[in-house]
């Protein structure tokens, strides 16, 4: 979802000198309101919130219906989590610049963190209107429709996101998820293979590929693509996943190791912890080792390398 948004720069305008008496009665300066703005966004980029408000509410006083000093309070009051402050401070400035692309991703972020999922669609329904193109606000949009379950609705906005950008691998993630809910797995699968392709390191449909094959009673593949994604970052749940795939392999060891893991992380796992009596009641019987072969449990007739394999036996005994 939307998110790290910065301040839309201030908009500029003719210099206006105003006699050092003038007090409150004439038209406030333009080199004051530039100095407020600037000086919010340094603020809030420093993460000084405090600072930042103070600023930008100055901007206010001096010119109440701008826009970007509006936008800049909204940053400001979503990162001090006072949501609906945030929420009136967008729509403040939407209703100064209805076309404000940042206003509405601010809205609508500001909404989901609210827990006012319809109202995001609906802020990105408008948003949409006047950038059909937009990228970010269709996977957004998808992903508060997922929430809403509406399956069907996030399918047809990854699809648009596919229609214009065919490589775009959080989109084919996104539309796998969505389909796997539907119960279209062979679907679903299909399309984390291509957000993989277009998106080698991606976490997520790793991850996604993970719960899958584990599904589809592929412990081989479980494990593999589970070690890929611990590289990239660690969760209890996923090394529980991992070490359910190595005791289904019959690999104890290896699955003691990494329910060990998942219960470091989260000491209150129940899977992890009855995986674990399960796994050292199998090492009393067999602990198979695989050795330096990452594909254990994923053989194929025909796959390069098999003839030369040195536990092909036992591969062929796991896979599926």
């Amino acid at each position: 979802m939307a998110g790290g948004l910065r301040p839309a720069a201030a908009e500029g305008g003719r210099r206006m000198n105003a006699p050092s008496d003038s007090g409150d009665r004439f038209l406030p300066s333009v080199d004051r309101l530039e100095v407020e703005m600037k000086a919010g966004r340094r603020a809030l980029e420093a993460g000084e919130f405090d600072e930042a408000l103070r600023r930008f509410t100055a901007a206010l006083r001096l010119k109440p219906e701008y826009d970007a000093a509006w936008l800049g309070r909204g940053h400001v009051l979503r990162n001090l989590a006072d949501t609906d402050g945030a929420i009136d401070a967008y729509a403040r400035a939407l209703k100064v610049r209805p076309e404000s692309e940042e206003a509405w991703m601010g809205l609508a972020a500001a909404l989901r963190g609210a827990g006012r999922v319809k109202e995001e669609v609906a802020a990105y329904d408008a948003l949409l209107k006047v950038r059909p193109d937009l990228l970010e606000a269709w996977i957004n949009r998808g992903a508060a429709l997922h929430e809403l379950r509406d399956f069907r609705g996030a399918v047809a906005c990854y699809d648009r996101v596919l229609g214009m950008r065919p490589e775009h691998a959080t989109a084919w993630n996104n539309r796998g998820a969505a389909l796997l809910r539907l119960g279209d797995e062979d679907g679903a699968e299909r399309c984390f293979a291509e957000a993989l392709h277009f998106g080698p390191d991606s976490y997520d449909a790793m991850v996604n590929r993970v719960f899958l094959v584990q599904r589809k009673g592929r412990p081989g593949e479980a494990a593999l693509w589970a070690g890929r994604a611990l590289r990239v970052r660690e969760s209890a749940p996923l090394w529980a996943a991992k070490g359910l795939a190595h005791l289904v392999l019959l690999e104890s060891t290896l699955a003691i190791q990494a329910f060990d893991r998942a219960l470091d992380l989260d000491r209150d796992l129940k899977e992890a912890r009855a995986g674990l009596r399960k796994a050292k009641a199998l090492r009393q019987r067999t602990d198979f080792y695989r050795g330096v072969y990452e594909c254990f449990g994923t053989h194929l007739a025909g796959d390069p390398g098999c003839a030369e394999c040195e536990i092909l036996a036992k591969c062929r005994e796991v896979s599926p």
